[in-house]
């Protein structure tokens, strides 16, 4: 059953506080794709997530030449960046446990060509939407009940613990 809940992420602030809301409910094992064009966020809120799992943000840079950059922290952290690849092939030259962490957090930006390879893998999709210079629509999607726990307590909790970070829609199909 896929998951849905959309944010309007109106202030690094919300961002923020969303991010590292969703690091408190992560696992070894989980994957976060990040997708979204230049400029839409996807860094920025890998720094928050990378901060709610005990890292120093400062650190955390887009790994847009490096390809990945490993940060340790309460679960170790993979931030892949595969925006200078050009077909499925590129990704040859690695091996699996170069980009995904099993024992951590694998965050990748730009997943396109790997998504053949994390099949039955526990994926959660955050797409970034640049409504305006300060505004940002995020969409959480998930067909994998390893985030059923993130999904129900977003929704329960009915984000108070967000500073009033309205979810514009909720579904579940």
């Amino acid at each position: 059953m896929m998951q849905k809940l959309i944010f309007d992420l109106t202030s690094l602030e919300k961002t923020d506080n969303l991010a590292r809301k969703i690091a408190t409910h992560l696992f070894p094992g989980a994957i976060l794709l990040l997708w979204g064009g230049m400029g839409n966020g996807k860094t920025t809120f890998a720094k928050s997530i990378c901060a709610g799992l005990g890292i120093l943000p400062e650190i955390v840079s887009s790994p847009t030449y490096t390809i990945v950059n490993i940060y340790p922290g309460n679960l170790t952290v993979f931030h892949v960046d595969l925006y200078r690849l050009t077909s499925p092939e590129d990704l040859d030259d690695f091996d699996r446990e170069d980009l995904i962490s099993f024992e951590g957090v694998s965050m990748i930006e730009w997943p396109e060509f790997i998504l053949s390879h994390l099949s039955n893998c526990p994926t959660l999709n955050l797409s970034f939407k640049t409504i305006t210079e300060n505004h940002r629509q995020l969409t959480l999607e998930s067909k994998y009940t390893d985030f059923d726990i993130l999904f129900n307590t977003l929704e329960q909790e009915n984000l108070s613990s967000l500073k009033n970070l309205k979810p514009l829609g909720m579904e579940v199909k």
